[in-house]
């Protein structure tokens, strides 16, 4: 039905826009003339891409050149809209018979038509009506020339000449005033393209190369034509102006940028993300300072990846090192839409940023991330330090250093502030124990911290960031951090909770106010550092500051942890086969790390040791019992982490299913003992355990009032709409609500008019690829179709439309959906708040839950057969009976051979043990360390019994090796060692040193052993395993020691010879593992070096050698006896009693 109405003016609007379409176009370049032929197209192989075409196109080409040409007219029709879509079903589509071929016409015509408007995508009622229609005042202005403007004569001759021709362009002018003739023929063009103006399309971004490529539009107005403005290469789109200037605020961040449906990557980012993730990375300017070797680009370097990848490229791309920004669109395209800057480009900022050390994004952390420091997490602390002036010079050297240490994923924080000498031992020590993967470095440091920092970090890909330490840090650091911690207290509220808080925080900032200058100047330091992570508010936590110089655990440095593999092994640097693995039978993540910090803080207070050891056994002995198995069973059916979970709300990043996993989590632990109103009601002897299963039921209320808040099903699915019930919903998501349900209505309701506008008893809606309120229609009843409706989609028996009514319905219904969003997530964030108030009774239920974890833990252990109580005196003394390593125990198929040990102040202080190489001296004073250590730890222990007295420290010096770091020779390294044991041990501290001397000569080495082991057995009087090759420093300790009294006893480890030699000329020695005493007068290197597998000719040269000097050395010793004795037998009995001596020392050599 055709229309007499004059049409509205949106359409007339339209129309004038369209009839710009056959205005001549301005030329690409600025030296092409609008009235030449445009060059042949390119023959690349490539198609040129056009939209889809109805089986009416056959009625209106019949020639197939012409239908060529015409139809790569339509990809010129998409740059005069600004947003136009167009959805055809293949499926339902037929194959297009292909068209005859024809003569090619002259190339100036075929110019002449290229530049002609796509006609094959008109409305097909006009062709089957078989009727032109007429043509008026309003339609003349649509009519079709077929005279292009004539170039030169020659081309007007040949025009006139070529009857064929013209005969043509009239067949074709004829058509195209029966398909454009008529009122409504261009609002059936647009629907049947699929033109749909879109408002807030234009200032949406699209792809980025569209935007460079995109050829100017006319300007508005009577057939005048813009200027056409050519973009110079260095003139930058507006979504790479956005790109520079966040990469001017942050040039050390990676920028992944939203846009659209992907995230994106510009310049050197790129180039870095496409080599740590594997994507394509296309070419472009790789810097963003437009620097001149760059000039001849004009678009940055890209990479891209979909969004819903996004954390899973982020995760590996901070695992790297690196630090990541991702920069977001701040505003939504319907609310965009609606607002007064719609024709603009999208808002954008930069949203979140992550290092290794604060990405807490996800609840598992950097899963897969290598481990860091000593086996630690990826996602462990970020460590900042500074040091004052140094003083002295060369070994004298002495620096105060501070260090606040935090880990964003649980919210612990350690603080110090400790002198340290120029090994930097001190500063080693806590660096393996915090094993940090993140460094801050606050002004100048000295070179030997320097080095140590940069060895320490490299090998674990560490961050390494620095700051500036002006001259008037101090003072700028305690100012702000009153004003940080005051600004909190001004805001905390009347309530309860809040008052409690505030109570808290002003404690907090009572004892911060107490740290050393260096540590205070680290705290302002790494405030401002995590804020720009949105990480400060960590800080708040009273209970979390803790010291690591408090003397309340036994001290275990660097080479300790490392010697006795506490936390990874020597072999592979992995934590199979270390203590920690031994002792690790957790159920959950949060118990495993407080396991972990026992394992590295063993306790020293007799009370707190004795209560943890009895509440071992008690689960050790109970175990089956039905108050273990209940305890055994909750921890099983805990799977989520959550300690992280509870810091995650702490920082506004919950997602509401980890809540409301928490909260059940939570609540079903809490009426599992709802009955224990009291320690004493939980059932257990042992008073932590009572007090830790007290601690859980006390937060049911809490948890349970925040349940009934939530749909459970809703939070499950992440739901943000349904999360909360009815009856807690914000006023705002209930207007939102019932806006969106009036919208719909008022949808519902059009149903009837279009019914009656399109003369059917009823019409109802579909939807289609995500389109919804669509009108389906049959093809056969678009006639009744009214103009102003919009074509979305068609196929071959159907058309699809929405009418004017629905498009402004739907704008404003996802006006309130993106609206309802926002007032979901502000409701969302002050549930989080709200639980945040509670942060520290939840805390405390959860760390009862990782003491019991560990208890059970060490429970496990202790189960295992050979295993054994150990008990504590007041005296010093070591006694242990059939002592085993527990590593090598559970690793090796064969069984450890066990060793016992006497050691007290009053009789023997320190062993001297000699034996074979690869005889078991190593191993058996690690065995000996390592029962000590787990003994304290509250652990049972692989021996047959164990008494000891307590421990502060276990130093070990074991192993040769340089230090190129720090222009060390490994002799250099070995005393530095030494020396760092000499300065800390106490009557308190067992030491073991290992082989100490051979970095030198005999002489200068048996001089320093010997020396040594006289300064720890007689000035510091602690503890000491001694193991040497060297002959004579036994000799030594028999004669110094065994007048005075029995300080320093040798010992050997046993082992038996055939008297037979091998095929080497060596002895067959076979190795017992077993400790006895006296002194083993050989080491059996040649046995070593057999088993080496060193080549036998070598061996024979070896063993032959050997025997010489064997033989040289007593030829020597019998010369030197001879002398002696000839001066005794000459001088009678006028001998010295200290030439007797030599004599009788000289024939026991013998």
């Amino acid at each position: 039905m055709v229309s007499n109405n004059p049409p509205p003016s949106s359409q007339r609007k339209s129309q004038a826009s369209i009839s710009s379409f056959f205005t001549p176009k301005a030329t690409a370049t600025p030296k092409a003339v609008a009235n030449h032929a445009p060059p042949p197209p390119a023959t690349n192989g490539r198609k040129t891409p056009t939209l889809p075409t109805d089986k009416s196109d056959d009625l209106f080409m019949s020639d197939g050149d012409d239908d060529d040409l015409l139809r790569n007219g339509t990809s010129r029709i998409s740059t005069l809209t600004k947003r136009a879509t167009y959805d055809e079903d293949s499926e339902d589509d037929e194959a297009l018979p292909a068209p005859k071929r024809r003569k090619v016409s002259p190339p100036q015509d075929v110019a002449a038509l290229s530049a002609r408007p796509s006609l094959g995508q008109v409305s097909a009622n006009s062709i089957e009506s078989g009727k032109a229609p007429k043509m008026t005042a309003r339609t003349s202005k649509y009519a079709f020339s077929s005279d292009p403007a004539p170039a030169n004569d020659e081309n007007e001759e040949q025009e006139e000449d070529d009857e064929q021709e013209k005969t043509r362009k009239a067949r074709l002018h004829e058509r195209f005033v029966k398909k454009l003739g008529r009122p409504d023929s261009l609002a059936e063009f647009k629907r049947k393209n699929g033109f749909v103006e879109d408002e807030a399309a234009a200032g949406e971004d699209g792809d980025e190369d569209e935007e460079e490529d995109a050829e100017p539009t006319q300007a508005k107005g009577k057939g005048k034509k813009a200027p056409v403005q050519r973009k110079g290469k260095d003139k930058l789109t507006p979504l790479q102006r956005q790109v520079v200037d966040l990469k001017r605020k942050h040039p050390d961040a990676l920028l992944i940028v939203e846009a659209g449906y992907k995230y994106r990557l510009f310049g050197e980012d790129a180039r870095i993300a496409a080599k740590v993730l594997a994507i394509m990375c296309i070419p472009g300017k790789y810097r963003f300072d437009e620097h001149p070797s760059e000039a001849h680009l004009d678009r940055f370097a890209s990479a891209s990846f979909p969004t819903h990848r996004l954390h899973v490229h982020v995760k590996r791309l901070v695992s790297a090192g690196h630090k990541v920004g991702i920069v977001r669109q701040l505003e939504t395209a319907a609310l965009k839409a609606a607002g007064s800057n719609k024709s603009k480009i999208f808002e954008r900022g930069m949203t979140n940023l992550y290092t290794k050390g604060t990405y807490i994004d996800d609840e598992d952390g950097l899963v897969g991330g290598g481990p860091d420091g000593n086996g630690a997490p990826a996602t462990g602390h970020l460590l900042c330090l500074t040091e004052s002036y140094p003083k002295g010079a060369g070994s004298d050297e002495k620096v105060q250093i501070g260090l606040i240490a935090v880990q964003p994923g649980t919210g612990d924080i350690i603080y110090d502030d400790f002198e340290d000498g120029w090994m930097r031992s001190e500063l080693e020590t806590r660096l393996l124990h915090i094993s940090p993967c993140e460094f801050l470095i606050v002004g100048e440091v000295s070179k030997a911290t320097e080095k140590l920092v940069q060895h320490l970090s490299g090998g674990d890909d560490a961050r390494l960031e620095r700051a500036e330490k002006p001259k008037t840090m101090a003072a700028m650091s305690y100012s702000h951090i009153t004003k940080f911690y005051a600004d909190k207290l001004k805001d905390d509220g009347p309530t309860p909770s809040q008052v409690e808080a505030s109570e808290e925080k002003g404690t907090l900032l009572d004892k911060v106010h107490k740290l050393s200058e260096n540590a205070t100047i680290c705290l302002s330091a790494m405030i401002t550092h995590l804020t720009d992570y949105g990480l400060q508010h960590v800080f708040d936590l009273t209970k979390c500051f803790q010291s690591f110089s408090a003397r309340s655990h036994m001290l275990l440095n660097g080479n300790t942890l490392t010697s006795l593999e506490i936390y990874r092994n020597q072999t592979d640097q992995t934590e199979t086969g270390s203590l920690f693995w031994t002792l690790n039978r957790t159920q959950t993540k949060f118990g495993q790390r407080l396991l972990r910090k026992w394992v590295g803080r063993p306790l020293l207070e007799r009370e707190r040791l004795d209560e943890r050891l009895a509440a071992v056994e008690e689960l050790t002995d109970g175990a089956g019992s039905l108050g273990v198995d209940k305890i055994t069973s909750l921890l099983g059916k805990i799977r989520n982490d959550l300690e992280r979970t509870l810091i995650r709300i702490y920082y506004k990043k919950c997602s509401r299913s980890e809540l409301l996993s928490l909260l059940q989590t939570l609540q079903m632990i809490a009426q599992e003992y709802a009955t224990v109103t009291s320690p004493d009601a939980a059932g257990f002897e042992s008073k932590v355990i009572n007090e830790a299963i007290a601690s859980l039921p006390r937060i049911a209320d809490d948890v349970l009032q925040y349940l009934n808040r939530m749909n459970a099903q809703a939070a499950k699915a992440d739901d943000k709409y349904g999360f909360f019930r009815d009856e807690y919903e914000t006023e705002a998501i209930t207007d939102h609500k019932c806006g969106i349900v009036a919208v719909e209505h008022d949808l519902n309701e059009f149903k009837a008019t279009a019914a009656t506008l399109l003369k059917r008893k009823q019409v109802s809606y579909v939807t289609v690829s995500e389109i919804d309120y669509l009108i389906e229609l049959p093809q056969d009843m678009l006639k009744n179709v009214p103009a102003s409706w919009v074509k979305i989609s068609s196929t071959k028996k159907v058309a699809r439309f929405h009418a004017p009514e629905v498009i402004k319905l739907i704008r404003e219904r996802d006006q309130h959906k993106e609206a309802l969003s926002n007032a979901c997530d502000a409701a969302f964030t002050a549930l989080l708040t709200e639980i945040a108030a509670q942060y520290q009774p939840f805390r405390d239920c959860i760390q009862s839950l990782a003491l019991l974890d560990c208890l059970l833990s060490l429970a496990s252990v202790a189960s295992q057969p050979g295993y054994c109580k150990p008990t504590f005196s007041d005296q010093p003394g070591i006694d242990i009976k059939a002592a085993r390593h527990p590593m090598v125990e559970q690793t090796l198929l064969d069984a450890f051979v066990p060793n016992d040990i006497h050691l007290s102040a009053d009789t023997t202080r320190a062993l001297l043990i000699t034996g074979p190489n690869m005889g078991g001296k190593s191993s058996y004073v690690r065995s000996i360390a390592l029962v000590a250590i787990m003994a304290q730890i509250g652990s049972y222990v692989p021996a047959k019994s164990a008494r000891l007295g307590l421990l502060d420290a276990v130093f070990t010096r074991m192993g040769a090796f340089d230090n190129m770091m720090k222009g060390e020779s490994t002799f250099m390294v070995e005393l530095g060692e030494t020396a760092d044991v000499l300065k800390q041990a106490t009557p308190r501290s067992l030491v073991i040193l290992d082989e100490l001397g051979r970095g030198t000569s005999t002489h200068d080495g048996v001089a320093i052993a010997e020396a040594v082991l006289v300064d720890v057995v007689e000035r510091i009087k602690c503890f000491t395993l001694f193991i040497t090759h060297y002959q004579s420093l036994a000799r030594a300790v028999e004669k110094k020691w065994s007048t005075e009294g029995v300080d320093v006893k040798n010992v050997h480890m046993r082992f038996t010879e055939d008297g037979g030699d091998d095929e080497a000329g060596g002895k067959n020695v076979t190795f017992l593992y077993e400790v006895g005493e006296g002194t083993a007068h050989r080491s059996y290197g040649l046995n070593v070096a057999r088993l080496a597998g060193l080549p036998k000719s070598l061996l024979e040269v070896a063993g032959k050698r050997s025997g010489e000097m064997e033989l040289e050395e007593g030829r020597r010793r019998l010369g030197y006896l001879a002398r002696v004795l000839g001066g005794v037998l000459n001088e009678g009995n006028g001998a010295s009693a200290g030439e007797l001596e030599k004599l009788i020392e000289g024939v026991e050599q013998l």
